[in-house]
């Protein structure tokens, strides 16, 4: 049982279920969900994706119609004492003031590092196509400042490292490709001109 301490009182969480599969353990955090006051779950500060408001109509009208399905995956700051959103941004937005003025929501709580909840969020958006080249960029950055190396944001991402390249050139930081090892694409030969 993990306890959690905000200013609206504390929150306990069961440990998660695990099932056995092919590729091993699997946690079941969505066995876990507790409700919240509305105003405990905030924003990331890195979240690469944006949903028009078209979309955000359909995601109001699906919750009318169908109930609120996913629970928001948020992580504890001890910090703040509040949970940080990692997946489930707009569905926060869509309880909040402006749709449904919600005072409480369903939230699940990973325990995770910074680096491990700025790819699960990647994670979650990639899985349903949806992210921002800018702001990936920007999150490779970050990753790199967290000390991960290209293979594991590579790996953490389900990006080629080829992307992780070119996201980071667009950053344009120099200091993204320090202790990089660069092979040379082609040599210089004094060719005779008269063959």
């Amino acid at each position: 049982m993990r306890r959690y301490e905000t200013d609206a009182g504390v929150f306990e969480v069961p440990d998660f279920p695990v099932i056995q599969t092919k590729k091993g353990q699997v946690k079941l955090p969505v066995m876990c969900p507790i409700l919240v006051p509305r105003h405990l779950v905030v924003a990331n500060n890195y979240n690469p994706n944006h949903v028009p408001d078209n979309n955000m109509q359909l995601l109001l009208e699906s919750i009318v119609s169908n109930g609120f399905t996913f629970a928001v995956v948020t992580v504890y700051d001890e910090e703040r004492r509040c949970f940080v959103i990692v997946d489930g941004f707009h569905r926060n937005t869509i309880f909040g003031e402006r749709w449904l003025d919600a005072d409480i929501i369903p939230i699940i709580v990973l325990e995770q590092t910074m680096a491990e909840r700025m790819a699960a969020t990647v994670q979650f958006n990639r899985a349903r196509g949806v992210h921002q080249v800018e702001l990936m960029a920007e999150l490779v950055r970050a990753l790199v400042e967290q000390g991960l190396t290209d293979e594991e944001i590579s790996t953490r991402l389900g990006m080629e490292p080829e992307e992780v390249f070119r996201l980071k050139q667009i950053t344009g930081i120099a200091e993204l490709f320090k202790n990089q090892i660069y092979s040379r694409s082609w040599e210089m030969v004094e060719v005779d001109e008269h063959v």
